[in-house]
C-alpha cells in the first residue's frame, strides 16, 4: 500500500470516529456540532494534504460525477451543491432538465467529489425536514412557496458561511503546522485549483460563470432558514432518523 492510499484510509477512519462521537446519544447538540465541524475540517485538511503530494502524474485522477438535484426547489438547491463544491476545491455546473428539475455535475479530485455528493445529499435531507417543520409555523399572510424559497436561500447562505469558515480553519491549521521552508498551502491550493479548472474547461468549454441574484418576495422564511442552516450537520450521519433531525 503506498503512502497516498495509507493516508486516505487513516483520514477516513478519523472521520468515521468523529461522526460516531457526533451521533452518540450522550453528546450534547453543541458537542455534536463540534464533532461534525471537525469532520469537515479534517476532510478539508486532507484535501490540502493530498494537494501537497499530487503532481503531474496524478493529474488524470481528476474526475466528474453528475446527479439530478431532487425537487422541489431544485432551481434553488443547485446553489447548495455549488456551495459545498466551492468549499472542497471542486467546480459545479448544472443543466436545466425542464419541469423544475436540474442535473448538476461536479468536477474535482475523486475524494473531494465524493465528499461533495455525500454532504450535499445529507444537507438536502436535512433541509427538507427543517422546511417541513418551519412551514407549520409559517407567519399568517405569507404565501407557502414564497416562504419556502426564502427558507431555502437562508439555509444555503448559512451553510455556505459555515463551510467557508471550516475551510479557512483547516488552511490556517495546515499553515501553522507546515514544515519550515515548505511550499505554502496557499500556493499549493492555487495549483490544485488550476488543475481542476483546466479539467473543467476541457469538459465544459462553453461554460460561463454567472451570478444570479435571487429576488425574494418575502424575507419571512430567510431567518428561519438561516437558523436551520446553523444547526445543520455538515457531515454524514444526519440522515434517516437521526435524533438530531432538524426542526426550525
Amino acid at each position: 500500500m503506498d503512502l497516498f492510499e495509507k493516508t486516505k484510509e487513516e483520514v477516513a477512519e478519523k472521520v468515521r470516529k468523529l461522526l460516531t462521537q457526533a451521533e452518540d446519544p450522550a453528546a450534547t447538540p453543541e458537542e455534536a456540532q463540534t464533532f461534525t465541524m471537525k469532520a469537515q475540517q479534517l476532510m478539508t485538511k486532507y484535501s490540502i494534504d493530498l494537494a501537497m503530494v499530487v503532481d503531474a502524474d496524478r493529474a488524470e485522477a481528476i474526475t466528474a460525477t453528475g446527479w439530478e438535484v431532487p425537487a422541489p426547489y431544485a432551481t434553488h438547491k443547485v446553489g447548495l451543491v455549488a456551495a459545498v463544491a466551492r468549499a472542497n476545491d471542486c467546480r459545479a455546473i448544472y443543466t436545466d432538465l425542464g419541469g423544475g428539475r436540474r442535473r448538476i455535475e461536479v468536477v474535482g479530485y475523486p475524494t473531494d467529489v465524493a465528499w461533495v455528493r455525500t454532504l450535499s445529499g445529507s444537507l438536502d435531507i436535512q433541509l427538507a425536514g427543517a422546511l417541513a417543520a418551519a412551514t407549520r409555523r409559517r407567519p399568517p399572510g405569507v404565501h407557502g412557496r414564497t416562504f419556502a424559497v426564502g427558507f431555502v436561500q437562508g439555509f444555503i447562505s448559512e451553510v455556505a458561511t459555515r463551510l467557508k469558515a471550516a475551510r479557512q480553519d483547516a488552511i490556517t491549521d495546515a499553515e501553522t503546522h507546515s514544515d519550515p521552508g515548505a511550499t505554502s498551502v496557499a500556493l499549493v491550493l492555487i495549483g490544485k485549483t488550476e488543475r481542476v479548472e483546466d479539467e473543467f474547461k476541457v469538459r465544459h468549454p462553453r461554460a460561463r460563470t454567472t451570478y444570479r441574484s435571487i429576488r425574494l418576495q418575502s424575507w419571512a422564511g430567510f431567518g428561519p432558514g438561516r437558523a436551520a442552516g446553523e444547526k445543520a450537520t455538515l457531515a454524514r450521519g444526519a440522515v434517516g432518523g437521526s435524533r438530531r433531525r432538524l426542526s426550525a
